[in-house]
């Protein structure tokens, strides 16, 4: 698998968990889960604030709202696009890094 599959991996992963959290926040009476989803909210919430524009934009159409595969093509060329997703993935790696959110 390469570093670009793994990172987009991780990345939906990510946000996958958060979607989860949130609902387990709603629900959940037992302290240290509500704990584990603050945090996780707070880390996922303090990397996307990161962000430019045009890196939300890429992160919210790919991992968050997952709209066609090619939603991309009004706004890129196909090999901009992916150099803007890796920079964007990368940016936003870097900030949970940072929060130490990954190691």
């Amino acid at each position: 698998m390469t570093s670009f599959a793994r990172k987009k991996q991780l990345i939906s992963y990510l946000f996958i968990l958060w979607g989860q959290s949130k609902y387990v926040s709603e629900s959940s009476e037992n302290i240290y889960d509500l704990q584990t989803c603050n945090d996780l909210d707070r880390h996922m919430r303090y990397a996307l604030s990161q962000l430019s524009d045009e890196q939300k934009k890429i992160i919210r159409k790919e991992f968050m709202e997952k709209t066609s595969p090619n939603w991309y093509l009004e706004y890129y060329s196909r090999s901009s696009f992916y150099r803007h997703k890796k920079q964007c993935m990368d940016t936003f790696i870097r900030c949970l890094h940072g929060r130490k959110m990954v190691k």
